[in-house]
């Protein structure tokens, strides 16, 4: 694209209206979507169920107030954008649990983990570091499919509709924080009403650490899809961190007692570090003119 396009979402009338209806629509169908996870658990097809409810509401508000389903950002773009999106999880991640093993808030490697991941992936006999690296190739290499099936749901409508088109109204940080805090609060029943916490202690302070964690990767997901003009960014991150933060750093972290203060999505180290990651896209956002105006996509 050249320097001056535009994530073109059509007549702003119709784009307001087809804002609240996504909202409207997110709110309910994701609520009946938590009734299933919270009365039958965390299970997976009902968390992709869940999953799709924004990507779902974005494609029914785009269908019913006539916006191009190509403005949602179907095209791949330039490799680099998305080599950039699946490593910056694995980096804010390692980063975020070498300081929390060297400070001793959670002990390495968890045996349970290499015990599951040698009987899953048929590695009984291995020696536990090349059980560890086989489970971190086929997981993040291979596992991470489900995790693109089901984050794509999630990002047609956060990323690939919310975010570009409150670009039209507002400047680049309150999109990706009006993006990050709608993101936040969606997640708070399964938050509050199943076990996707680190427990029952502090709630408050659990929530505010996820809240700082969501925001953060808003900032930086919502520069890699501006930039890249392609949904596949956000997509491919939001995949890479549920493969990487949720599937292999935390399980092979051992949990202590206090644990739970530090570790995780929850914990307060994770976040700290998103943060700073996020305050540097931030910059550059400003930096190469996303700051204000409508978005600006895909120049370098």
């Amino acid at each position: 694209m050249a320097p001056d396009a535009q994530v073109d979402f059509g007549q702003k009338p119709a784009l307001k209206k087809a804002l609240l209806l996504f909202v409207f629509l997110t709110l309910v169908l994701s609520f009946a979507a938590s009734l299933l996870v919270i009365d039958i658990g965390i299970k997976r097809y009902y968390m992709g169920l869940l999953m799709w409810m924004p990507g779902i509401s974005a494609l029914i508000a785009c269908k019913i107030f006539k916006i191009d389903f190509g403005a949602l950002g179907w095209g791949w773009g330039k490799a680099r954008w998305q080599v950039l999106a699946y490593f910056t999880p694995i980096i804010y991640g390692l980063l975020a649990y070498c300081i929390i093993w060297m400070a001793g808030y959670g002990g390495v490697p968890d045996g349970k983990f290499i015990e599951e991941s040698g009987y899953h992936l048929c590695l009984v006999g291995w020696i536990p570091t090349a059980t560890v690296v086989m489970a971190f190739l086929m997981f993040g290499g291979v596992g991470i499919i489900w995790h693109i099936s089901s984050a794509l749901g999630e990002e047609i409508g956060w990323r690939g509709f919310l975010m570009p088109a409150l670009m039209h109204y507002v400047s680049f940080p309150l999109a990706a924080l009006g993006t990050g805090l709608l993101w936040s609060l969606w997640h708070l029943p399964i938050i509050l009403y199943t076990s996707y916490n680190a427990g029952p202690s502090d709630m408050g302070l659990q929530i505010a650490n996820f809240m700082l964690l969501t925001v953060s990767m808003s900032f930086i997901m919502g520069y890699l899809r501006l930039k890249s003009g392609s949904l596949w960014t956000a997509t491919l991150m939001h995949a890479a961190h549920n493969t990487y933060i949720l599937g292999l750093f935390a399980r092979l972290t051992v949990q202590y007692d206090e644990s739970w203060r530090y570790v995780g999505e929850f914990g307060t180290v994770l976040p700290l570090v998103t943060a700073a990651f996020a305050l540097y896209f931030w910059f550059r956002a400003h930096k190469v003119g996303l700051g204000s105006g409508r978005t600006v996509a895909a120049q370098l």
